[in-house]
């Protein structure tokens, strides 16, 4: 059978249970591409599939990336007859060290935000006042880059103080408090891009040209300000601080927070996973990087739980 038609089913078969089928769907059509729409699926070789796997740079997660995405295509494919074995490798390579979030002090935050009206240009339709108040909206709500864009007029309820986040990953919705600064931050917004005569149903984050911004817009003119800023790490174009790592950044920040003013940590943990949007504790737990600060207090905490426990 064609691997083109195979593929088709398959995207119609993972969508019918329910799935957006996206990121694998992507790397589905991308082997399509790849191996030649045309060809028959029994006749891929094991080496043309290495050959994807591995693409032209160092191996990294996306290897393992499209590995599931590829395993799934084939787990369905031999149970429907179109192939008798699977062609994927039978051993998984060592891959290169994972890749550490970048957790920006206060200093750093600072930096990128005086630095977003190196974006201005005649021609633009970033401005900074639209790219400022996006950036502190990612760290003061930890969210997802693509849940700040989507954001739609009727979701920003100021008067209420707190955001709608419709069907993100996992297609979970959830409602996402916010303090007083970050309402102030979004009424000079408001006042300042005009979107008082717009509809519930507009996007709250628009460019000059009034339509939504996006993603790819945003995430290029986060690298000119994160240059601009100089914030620099050791490797290439992967190892350098993401537009993501202000999400990290502000579970860090909001743990670090906790310890020095006492809290009870473990118990808070639960709630920051669902201020985060997560579904398990496991996924929220990824975004708590060790760092000096956060090292400092949580050894602090047990240092004065042991001198309690030592005391007669």
């Amino acid at each position: 059978m064609k691997l083109n038609l195979v593929c088709q089913q398959y995207a119609a078969f993972r969508k019918a249970l329910g799935e957006r089928f996206a990121v694998n769907g992507r790397y589905v059509r991308a082997f399509c591409r790849v191996m030649g729409p045309n060809i028959d699926i029994a006749e891929i070789a094991p080496d043309k599939v290495s050959a994807f796997l591995n693409g032209s740079g160092p191996l990294t997660t996306t290897w393992q990336v499209r590995h599931n995405a590829l395993l799934g295509f084939y787990r369905y494919a031999i149970s429907r007859g179109f192939v008798r074995k699977s062609p994927l490798p039978l051993t998984i390579p060592k891959l290169s060290p994972v890749f550490q979030p970048h957790i920006y002090s206060v200093n750093e935050l600072r930096r990128i935000l005086d630095s977003a009206e190196s974006c201005r240009r005649p021609r633009s339709d970033l401005d900074a006042c639209g790219l400022r108040t996006l950036i502190l909206l990612m760290y003061g709500a930890a969210l997802r880059t693509s849940e700040a864009l989507s954001l739609k007029i009727g979701d920003v309820d100021l008067a209420g103080a707190v955001l709608t986040i419709r069907e993100s990953k996992f297609f979970k919705s959830r409602l996402v408090p916010v303090g007083l600064k970050t309402i102030r931050i979004l009424t000079d917004y408001i006042d300042h891009r005009n979107l008082g005569r717009s509809g519930p149903d507009d996007p709250f984050f628009v460019g000059r040209n009034s339509k939504q911004i996006p993603i790819h817009m945003f995430e290029r003119a986060f690298v000119q300000i994160r240059n601009h800023a100089g914030l620099r790490r050791e490797g290439g174009p992967r190892c350098q601080p993401r537009l993501h790592d202000l999400r990290h950044t502000a579970a860090v920040h909001r743990l670090v927070r906790w310890y020095r003013e006492g809290k009870d940590v473990q118990k808070l943990l639960h709630q920051l996973s669902i201020y985060m949007g997560h579904t398990n504790l496991a996924a929220t737990q990824v975004y708590l990087s060790m760092t000096p600060d956060l090292l400092h207090e949580a050894s602090q905490r047990f240092e004065r739980y042991a001198m309690q426990e030592a005391q007669p």
